[in-house]
């Protein structure tokens, strides 16, 4: 079975494949053959453009895939969370205008377990915070002091408790924080990112 990645930039899909997927999700995406940094550059321009709908690279060299992303963008590692508490309910933040799931940057010296976390504490104002497991890593690209970067996150299943107090961290532009019941999702994501659909129905909440 080939390789599928699903790379956000812009809030749309940038897809690399090993073949060209037969999965009706995918048309109308714009096709592009070989991994290079030409064909990145080009995917992004054409992604910019508001009647892009999605990019579809194909390039059956896994290897050479790895390393010209590599050589392409400046990676970034990062872990985030979707939080239970007891009720079944979802810990979601409302950030920058949109609604989000708390998620924030690895530092030096702790493992990806840790920073996921570590950040949803300080993004949420959790104090009781376990991790349960592994949902998925999503990827997406963005502009940052002149360069190009790759952001790999690392999602999980946590454990939190409703009855703790919730402390939206102001400082990163956090204006809310918030339990919702799974019903209740779908209505904010409409106004949220794409990548966060997609952790939520790989965590089976959605």
């Amino acid at each position: 079975m080939g390789f599928i990645q699903k790379i956000y930039y812009n809030n749309k899909p940038l897809v690399l494949a090993s073949e060209q997927p037969t999965h009706t999700q995918y048309e109308g995406y714009e096709l592009i053959s070989g991994a290079n940094a030409k064909n990145f550059d080009d995917a992004l321009k054409m992604l910019d453009k508001h009647s892009c709908k999605g990019i579809l690279i194909i390039e059956p060299d896994r290897e050479l895939l790895e390393k010209e992303l590599l050589w392409a963008f400046y990676p970034l590692h990062s872990g985030g969370g979707v939080v239970l508490n007891e009720n079944g309910d979802v810990l979601m933040i409302f950030r920058r205008g949109r609604w989000d799931l708390p998620k924030g940057k690895l530092d030096e010296g702790e493992d990806i377990e840790q920073c996921a976390v570590r950040e949803v504490i300080e993004e949420t104002g959790l104090k009781t915070v376990t991790i349960k497991s592994k949902i998925c890593n999503t990827l997406h690209i963005y502009p940052l002091s002149g360069k190009l970067i790759l952001k790999y996150t690392a999602w999980y299943i946590m454990q939190g408790v409703a009855g703790e107090a919730l402390l939206p961290q102001a400082e990163e532009n956090i204006e809310k924080a918030m339990w919702v019941k799974p019903s209740e999702i779908p209505q904010l994501l409409e106004n949220s990112f794409e990548t966060i659909g997609d952790v939520l129905i790989e965590a089976k909440i959605l």
